[in-house]
């Protein structure tokens, strides 16, 4: 079979012993804020970059800069980091995404996999439950005594969570941790940084690592009070609507 991601190798990359943590764009932009919160917060290098014929050929541009959709990998003193422009396109190129970057870094004595996603629910709080699962008895009891919840069921779609089945290819501990996440901001394409904020906690934690997330309450009360005037003006129209035009006498 033709491989349809190359790696570009553009530092050496120290993995022994290391963790992955993943976090590919996906539902509330959560596990894509993680991912990066985590790249500008601790001392991160790019070391590889993920090629893929999968991917649209189209050239992205910012401020004269041009680029493909492609993976990043970063090294960090405690982690090793794992995002993306964009998820590939198809089952096919998800499954191989996920294959090219654990049969790479595995060969190279890579420990864990922790894998981040959004679990949407309909109404939420300023506290969100993070939720797990994962293919490993004694990383699910990590996480448990952390503040995470067993998830008792359901489907995990997309990288972020094939990458922990994957991960049991390799017989390498993996694990995906899910925050409750806003439906609202969900169907209005918003990033949710509260349950972000609530991974980030929870992984951190896990990493022993100090990283500051009071930047991320501010950003958080400024998306849901923009979501929540946004559904008021809906349902207020919806209101007018139905309520029809005023009888003049």
């Amino acid at each position: 079979m033709v491989r349809i991601f190359k790696i570009k190798l553009l530092d050496d990359v120290r993995v022994n012993g290391k963790v992955l943590i993943v976090g590919l764009p996906g539902m509330g932009g959560v596990a894509y804020t993680v991912a990066n919160y985590l790249i500008t917060s601790l001392r991160s290098k790019l070391v590889a970059e993920l090629y893929s014929y999968s991917y649209p050929p189209q050239l992205g541009v910012s401020d004269g800069r041009a680029y493909l959709i492609k993976a990043y990998l970063y090294e960090t003193p405690s982690a090793l980091l794992l995002t993306a422009n964009a998820q590939p396109p198809t089952n096919e190129a998800q499954n191989e995404f996920c294959d090219t970057i654990l049969e790479y870094l595995s060969r190279r004595g890579l420990s864990k996999v922790i894998a981040t996603a959004a679990y949407v629910v309909s109404s939420v709080g300023r506290n969100r439950n993070v939720y797990i699962a994962g293919n490993d008895k004694d990383i699910l009891e990590e996480f448990v005594k952390l503040g995470a919840q067993p998830l008792s069921s359901g489907v995990i779609s997309g990288v972020n969570g094939a990458i922990v089945g994957w991960a049991s290819y390799y017989d390498i501990p993996a694990a995906v941790l899910l925050a409750e996440t806003w439906d609202a901001i969900v169907q209005l394409d918003e990033v949710d940084y509260r349950a972000a904020k609530h991974l980030l906690s929870v992984i951190s934690r896990y990493l022993g690592v100090e990283v500051n997330l009071v930047e991320l309450d501010g950003l958080a009360d400024n998306i849901e009070v923009r979501v929540m005037n946004m559904i008021a003006r809906s349902i207020k129209q919806q209101m007018e609507v139905k309520k029809g035009p005023e009888s003049v006498m």
